[in-house]
């Protein structure tokens, strides 16, 4: 994708965010598949996660994790978070910024959980939950059954703002996308 003339307008920008969020989610070798979420508990924590939908029109980034992550605690106290990708390649950063809702035991992730793939389902069976103290690196078991793992969640990220950056040596770009209000999108000095 040639970036140069098509980043003149903030059209152009939107275009660009959905484009690059949606490869991400179906390309495993986009840049834009892994980004660092970014929660507040009891000190700021960013993590990378890899994204598993987005909805370009109801501006939702989605992501999957075990029940028992910080990020989940993190949520429950304050579900203002920030997504941030970075494609290298492109020179292209997105910052999103909205609020995240767990959804666990419910249509949502019984949904998502039936699409996924055997391996990756043997992710959401571990025993102890991550975080816990083990002996040894490898001293935790998989006690995988049938049926969707109590562990297993899915994270909805609304979007409310994107900070989007383009780094160029002949100028760099910088523009706010308000996904509640086009008329608030505005080029911001880079």
């Amino acid at each position: 994708m040639v970036l140069d003339n098509k980043l003149e307008t903030l059209e152009n920008v939107r275009e660009n965010i959905s484009y690059n969020l949606s490869e991400g989610v179906t390309n495993r070798r986009s840049d834009f598949r892994t980004f660092t979420l970014c929660s507040q508990g009891d000190y700021p924590s960013g993590r990378t996660v890899v994204l598993r939908g987005y909805d370009s029109l109801n501006n939702i980034i989605t992501f999957h994790t075990n029940s028992h992550a910080q990020k989940i605690k993190d949520i429950n106290k304050c579900p203002h978070v920030s997504c941030i990708f970075y494609s290298k390649s492109l020179k292209i950063q997105i910052r999103c910024f909205g609020d995240a809702s767990i959804n666990r035991k419910n249509n949502r992730s019984i949904t998502s959980w039936n699409e996924m793939n055997d391996m990756s389902k043997e992710c959401y069976f571990q025993d102890p939950p991550p975080g816990n103290q083990i002996k040894d690196y490898n001293t935790f078991s998989k006690n995988i059954t049938s049926g969707e793992s109590d562990y297993f969640c899915v994270i909805d990220v609304k979007v409310q703002r994107i900070d989007w950056l383009f780094l160029k040596r002949a100028g760099h770009r910088r523009a706010n996308i308000f996904f509640n209000n086009k008329d608030n999108d505005s080029w911001v000095s880079p």
